[in-house]
């Protein structure tokens, strides 16, 4: 009987703590309703906000994905982050998790609908009393989403975490170059042709993934953003941070970054891989971290970001 009100106590507690913690938001939008949770300090009636813009494919707001993603990351963070009385938001993208219905088909979505989105929700965060800055944080692919949008609506700050320098259709051929050398060329070959403006058909079957005609008017709208030409607009206070042990962005990229904007603030991190979290230093154990939410992201990132909001 003591064991079981002991677990009661323990459950009851845990719930409340988290629904003081934790708020629903939805943001309307034409094509439906986008959803997020914002994680706020408790008895606090003024915070700072970082909004987190997810990275690539169909990650969720706690930063996992069905493609072999269960790190818990941006969660992880956002709970670290509240500890130093910064609150975030964490949204499901259009299309994933809760925010699946407001997908659009494939072919109609564009790399600009994720800019907009992320523009939407600074717009309505701005509206809450209690926010006082206002970040925009983007993770991957989610750092040059936030960095389009910073240049458009009035914040306070911007994080890049582990955003690459180059444009997507280089970060691909330099992948598949250390990956699948025999494909880079081809790959090089339709890039090309869809930065001319041409519709491709004819697919190498092992590049369909990345090339089916569903897809390419979301890349040919990528494609036309550099992150060395949109970092050098944002006008607001920058912070760059890479981890040193990023196998899919690696640390010459956040160095690249860097240069392109050397009024940013910049921090190597030393160990960290691309999910936020310590890297065993090799690629097959680090892969392992992808599927660890237990495991903590690393101290470092949090401090760094503290500090840049705080100053």
């Amino acid at each position: 009987m003591y064991r079981l009100l002991m677990l009661f106590t323990f459950f009851f507690f845990n719930h409340v703590l988290s629904a003081q913690n934790e708020e629903p938001v939805v943001l309307h939008t034409a094509t439906g309703d986008l959803y997020g949770s914002l994680i706020v300090p408790v008895n606090r009636n003024k915070f700072d906000l970082v909004i987190l813009q997810a990275g690539s494919g169909p990650t969720d707001r706690k930063g996992n994905n069905p493609l072999g993603v269960n790190a818990n990351s941006y969660w992880m963070l956002a709970h670290e982050l509240v500890k130093n009385n910064i609150a975030s938001l964490l949204i499901d993208k259009r299309g994933i998790a809760a925010s699946k219905n407001a997908g659009k088909d494939e072919s109609k979505l564009v790399f600009d609908d994720f800019i907009k989105d992320l523009e939407d929700w600074a717009t309505l965060l701005k509206k809450d009393k209690r926010v006082q800055k206002l970040v925009l944080a983007g993770h991957s692919e989610g750092s040059l989403i936030a960095m389009v949008a910073a240049q458009k609506v009035k914040v306070s700050k911007y994080i890049s975490i582990a955003g690459p320098a180059k444009s997507i259709d280089q970060i691909i051929n330099w992948q598949l170059e250390q990956q699948a050398p025999i494909l880079a060329p081809a790959a090089d070959s339709l890039f090309k042709r869809l930065k001319k403006g041409e519709k491709i058909d004819s697919i190498p079957p092992l590049l369909s993934s990345l090339f089916r005609p569903s897809i390419q008017p979301y890349m040919v709208s990528w494609m036309k953003y550099s992150p060395c030409a949109e970092i050098k607009k944002v006008k607001v206070p920058v912070l760059i941070v890479q981890g040193s042990q990023d196998y899919q962005v690696q640390q010459s990229e956040g160095e690249e970054l860097y240069a392109c904007n050397p009024r940013a603030g910049f921090s190597i991190i030393p160990g960290m891989n691309h999910v936020l979290k310590k890297s065993p230093g090799n690629f097959a154990e680090d892969r392992a971290t992808y599927t660890q939410p237990a495991l903590p992201i690393v101290p470092q990132l949090v401090a760094d970001i503290v500090t840049f909001i705080k100053k």
